[in-house]
């Protein structure tokens, strides 16, 4: 932790795991080596007398490979004060030599396509941005939505937590979880001289102190209230009987008061709190430990993703009475945040 002056009581956090199904060279230790570069430079800052507006921590987790173990108590154990006090967690897992990857919150689209921006890829020709996702026009690049497999599970699904999930490809598909994922096979096959590890804490490192510098935390909502409308059109297509009405208006309530936020400022404190807003204590139909009503991993997908899961899945399973039960909920969350914002 390296406490915060001015907004120490807001926390920006990083973290990674270090455990390993077997040798795991590339799953985790691509990843946690630049996590630890990431905290190296950030201790030379202190050493220099800097001193960040709004507290850093940064995690190391156990247990990530046998179910989130070690992050999932860890935020069930500090629920309150994440509630009370996280603004944004970011989590790193793997790291290669392919595109750039980045799932997460809506909300910090438009801040991380700036850091992407600011941060050149090894050789120097293109940044990050230029290899997010893996397309041709960045400009049309979004996160992805927010699955599982990896810690941020506990802050985003369950807390509410704002959170991103980055870096490189780690293209090791045919050593994964394997006693082939070694040093070996990561220095002749991955990114043996570290290039892409430093451009990974690169981009780490500017996130942090962009987020824990900036007078007003760096939150913009017109991409939620977009992404929400292209998934209300996705499951119109599946179930055109399903009522999405009341989600469609609230989203679109929701861009219009998000625009208006460029000019009017609101408090760091009710941005900390946006994407708790999108959460229901109760949570998912059968799964209530995942509240947030945006974005989930799928009953049945694993990692894989589902956006309004309470609806989706409704409708997948054919219980259109409870897609349309669904849909209300969602609606429900959308008002509650644009109030907020409001």
């Amino acid at each position: 932790t390296i406490p915060g002056t001015t907004n120490a009581d807001e926390w920006i956090m990083m973290g990674n795991h270090h455990d390993a199904w077997v040798n795991g060279a590339s799953d985790p230790l691509s990843g946690a080596t630049a996590l630890l570069e990431t905290a190296r430079a950030l201790a030379e800052l202190t050493k220099q007398g800097w001193k960040p507006k709004r507290t850093i921590k940064i995690a190391f987790w156990d247990g990530e490979e046998f179910g989130l173990v070690g992050s999932t108590e860890w935020v069930e154990k500090h629920y309150e004060e994440l509630r009370g006090h996280a603004a944004v967690y970011i989590n790193s897992d793997s790291n290669g030599t392919g595109a750039y990857g980045a799932s997460g919150s809506p909300s910090l689209e438009k801040f991380f396509k700036e850091v992407m921006r600011d941060v050149t890829l090894p050789g120097g020709a293109t940044t990050v941005l230029d290899s997010f996702n893996g397309v041709k026009r960045p400009d049309e690049a979004h996160l992805g939505p927010v699955g599982s497999g990896s810690d941020y599970v506990g802050f985003f699904a369950h807390a509410g937590i704002a959170s991103l999930n980055i870096g490189f490809d780690a293209n090791s598909a045919g050593v994964y979880h394997s006693i082939y994922d070694s040093l070996d096979w990561y220095r002749k096959f991955s990114d043996g001289n570290g290039v892409f590890g430093k451009a990974q804490a690169q981009v780490s490192l500017t996130a942090l102190l962009r987020l824990a510098e900036a007078p007003t935390l760096p939150l913009e909502f017109t991409e939620l209230s977009s992404a929400v409308l292209r998934y209300v059109e996705e499951i119109r297509k599946d179930a055109p009987s399903v009522d999405l009405r009341g989600v469609e208006d609230q989203a679109r309530a929701l861009g219009q008061v998000a625009a208006s936020l460029d000019v009017r400022h609101p408090s760091n404190d009710v941005l900390r709190r946006a994407e708790q807003a999108l959460t229901l204590p109760d949570g998912l139909p059968g799964r209530e430990w995942y509240r947030h009503q945006i974005s989930a991993p799928g009953l049945y997908t694993g990692y894989g993703a589902k956006t309004l899961p309470g609806i989706r899945e409704a409708v997948e399973a054919k219980r259109y009475d409870e897609a349309n039960a669904q849909a209300q909920r969602v609606a429900q969350v959308l008002g509650a945040l644009v109030r907020l914002l409001q």
